[in-house]
């Protein structure tokens, strides 16, 4: 190639500036749009069961489905609520899934959870899992819900209805522990103990289980402070969370 072609085909090289500039905007609108998704992902998550969990203890509360009572109200509010509420379900005539007592529907607390921030545990009662399951992620809580079935088979049913949601299995022995391992497999699953099991099964179950349920084990003689700083637990159900977050803040 001869000079004079060399000079003549630089100009071209350089483009069109107009074009040049709509190309870096392009490129740092992506950047910022992909930082976004990023940044709106991890704020997403960090509202997520397993990381409350891993931040410290989640107290959970029981609630209503009562639509205009202050304890309903308030618990859906995020100013003073604990971090996790637990509901009852129920299903109306017409295959609606209910909150109760009360008659608020469960797609309409999830939404009210999820914009304050509160975890949820579900007590499936005789609803179907599946129609539970469905709500919940159309809802995008997948990561914010515990299922508590009444039974084996409610179990079993709540394990095939969502992949990736966390369901509560009883455990009262080493037996119940190994089966609810086998159970649920790659199952994400919660060991939901009773506070009168000893310290060694919430060792051997905290081995296997993504989180660990107990209720409140204070008593007059036994501070709740005590029973935890002996055994692993993730979820304490109480339905007197001021004074267990009080009795905590005392002893720690």
């Amino acid at each position: 190639m001869s000079h004079r072609e060399m000079t003549v085909d630089a100009p071209k090289l350089e483009g069109n500036p107009l074009k040049r500039c709509l190309g870096k905007a392009a490129l740092a609108i992506g950047v910022c749009a992909l930082a976004g998704f990023g940044l709106a992902l991890h704020h997403s998550k960090a509202y997520g069961l397993m990381a409350r969990i891993h931040h410290g203890l989640v107290i959970c509360t029981p609630g209503t489905g009562l639509s205009m009572t202050p304890a309903s109200t308030g618990l859906l509010s995020g100013a003073t609520s604990p971090a996790m509420i637990r509901l009852a379900l129920a299903t109306q005539d017409d295959g609606r899934v209910i909150v109760v007592p009360g008659s608020n529907q469960l797609s309409d607390v999830l939404a009210s959870s999820r914009r304050a921030h509160t975890l949820l545990m579900l007590d499936l009662n005789d609803t179907n899992p599946v129609d539970v399951a469905k709500l919940v992620r159309k809802a995008r809580m997948r990561d914010r819900v515990v299922l508590v079935a009444p039974n084996h088979d409610g179990i079993e049913a709540a394990l095939q209805a969502d992949s990736a949601m966390m369901v509560a299995i009883p455990i009262n022995s080493t037996r119940d522990a190994y089966a609810a391992h086998k159970l649920a497999r790659h199952h994400p699953y919660a060991a939901y103990l009773s506070p009168t099991a000893s310290p060694g099964l919430f060792t051997l179950v905290h081995r296997d289980a993504e989180a660990i349920i107990t209720e409140n084990p204070a008593t007059p003689s036994f501070s709740a402070s005590q029973f935890l700083s002996e055994r692993p637990v993730d979820i304490v159900v109480t339905k007197q969370p001021a004074q267990l977050t009080q009795d905590l803040t005392l002893h720690n």
